[in-house]
């Protein structure tokens, strides 16, 4: 991935995201987003900053995410669908989640 790529990918998470994420685990603490610089967001990179992303999707906009091996798919309805396959299960979700939210900024 290229800078560029995830500037943007994570601008379009931070948008969906807010100021913070809330992160249901005593022993971590809550990411203000709000205070970030874009380069220092993580999403990319830890399962810490991602996963809360994707229990949004699933529980607040009510999207499935389906994970699988090296895959993931959000699924919206049976004609529309993203779909990511890479090297690392983390940017296979991290990817399908920026097509995702890519498209839903437009909806």
């Amino acid at each position: 991935m290229t800078q560029e790529e995830i500037n943007k990918g994570n601008r379009l998470i931070e948008d969906l995201m807010g100021s913070t994420i809330k992160i249901d685990q005593d022993d971590v603490k809550d990411i203000p987003l709000a205070f970030l610089q874009l380069e220092d967001m993580k999403f990319h990179l830890a399962w810490k900053w991602l996963m809360p992303v994707v229990i949004k999707i699933e529980d607040d906009l009510s999207y499935s995410v389906l994970i699988k091996d090296k895959a993931c798919m959000v699924v919206v309805d049976d004609d529309t669908t993203f779909e990511s396959e890479a090297e690392t299960k983390m940017e296979a979700v991290w990817r399908a989640i920026v097509e995702f939210l890519d498209w839903h900024k437009d909806q």
